[in-house]
């Protein structure tokens, strides 16, 4: 499909929406336990374990996009963004936050596949450029909700903040409910024959290569989440500062999305590969030696930027070793780095900076990541 203004216009309009929502969803969600009385731990796993729902509906909604169609797993997806918000608008203790925010979880990990395979889809000649404008779309949407939601509650209030997000996430749902299907036809396979097709690619040595780009994709957001507030907080900075500077992660992705989207191709992929890997490693690296908030900013916004030309790069990889009858499924299988990332890089650079301290978990962590880069052609050798 090549003529897809009307279509693409719902589903990069219904997707900033939807983004914007969700970071509003998770901004709040923490706060709001604040003033509910909730401990530290409370909160930890209020954020952390609702992330468990991920690996596995991941698989299984891009079983279902590529058996039902794209447009019907992204109506799901916004229709319980509705219900994570309506919840967390009832919320009055631990529980009722923890329901409301595995709903949003539940949503953010149906999001991604069939999102992202739909744009696929959009221009067969440049199938790039599509994933690159969407990008642009959903970062814009998360700098937004990331900054909106505690700011609206700190002006207008929890309750009308709550109020306002629920509406905004009724918007959304309405603006799935009209997308047509981007397919004719859906795949002839059941959900069971498409998971265990996914299960068999993680075989592959080509998926390995492609789990490796969409792990460097997740990093700016997993650490940033985690590693780098606790390290801003040693800095002295407040509370108000470390939020703009965790934000200003997602102008990386709409500056890549919207510049360079046409540019990553599998021609151009080693290439494109090094400069992720090397970018994340000098940024993380460069962390090390700042105490001040312009230059903290500087890095934090070069991660973004780096992890943004993995992300499109993964994308453009699981394109092209895929068909549009299991585009979902590949992307599901091919993009798993995404979810096991921000589960596993907290742990590891939380034990090592608690160990050795942050100077030199920054050092080991960026170290690694431009060894990685600058072993490009001996990870393709084995990987490709």
């Amino acid at each position: 499909m090549d003529d897809g203004r009307p279509v693409r216009g719902t589903l990069f309009a219904g997707a900033l929406l939807w983004n914007m929502c969700n970071g509003m969803l998770f901004v709040l969600t923490p706060l709001f336990g604040v003033t509910l009385g909730l401990s530290v731990l409370d909160i930890g796993s209020l954020v952390g374990l609702p992330y468990l729902f991920t690996i596995v509906m991941r698989f299984v909604g891009g079983a279902f996009a590529d058996r039902y169609g794209e447009h019907r797993m992204l109506q799901a997806c916004y229709s319980l963004n509705v219900l994570a918000a309506v919840a967390l608008w009832t919320a009055s203790g631990f529980y009722t936050l923890m329901l409301s925010s595995a709903l949003a979880n539940l949503s953010r990990s149906i999001f991604w596949v069939p999102a992202q395979s739909m744009a696929s889809q959009l221009s067969s000649r440049n199938p790039g450029k599509m994933l690159g404008q969407l990008s642009a779309a959903n970062y814009t949407g998360s700098l937004l909700g990331l900054s909106l939601g505690g700011i609206l509650a700190g002006w207008l209030g929890y309750d009308t903040t709550f109020v306002l997000v629920a509406a905004a996430c009724v918007v959304g749902m309405l603006l799935g409910f009209l997308l047509p299907p981007i397919r004719s036809k859906p795949a002839g396979r059941t959900v069971w024959q498409v998971t265990v097709g996914m299960s068999r690619r993680l075989v592959e040595r080509r998926t390995w290569l492609l789990l490796s780009t969409s792990c460097a994709a997740a990093v700016p957001f997993g650490i940033t989440q985690s590693i780098y507030p606790v390290y801003m907080s040693g800095l002295g900075f407040p509370e108000g500062w470390i939020s703009v500077l965790i934000a200003v992660r997602s102008i990386g992705p709409v500056v890549i999305g919207l510049a360079l989207g046409s540019e990553i191709t599998i021609a151009r992929e080693k290439a494109f590969y090094a400069i992720s890997m090397g970018g994340l490693g000098l940024c993380i690296l460069a962390s090390a030696w700042t105490g001040g908030w312009l230059l903290l900013g500087l890095w934090i916004t070069g991660l973004g930027l780096a992890g943004a030309v993995a992300d499109l790069l993964n994308q453009v990889q699981a394109v092209d070793i895929s068909r549009a009858s299991d585009r979902s499924s590949v992307m599901a299988a091919t993009g798993l780095g995404w979810n096991m990332a921000p589960m596993v890089l907290p742990l590891a650079l939380g034990w090592a900076a608690n160990a050795w301290g942050f100077g030199l978990m920054f050092l080991a962590a960026g170290c690694f990541f431009l060894i990685v880069a600058m072993g490009t052609p001996v990870v393709y050798r084995v990987l490709r």
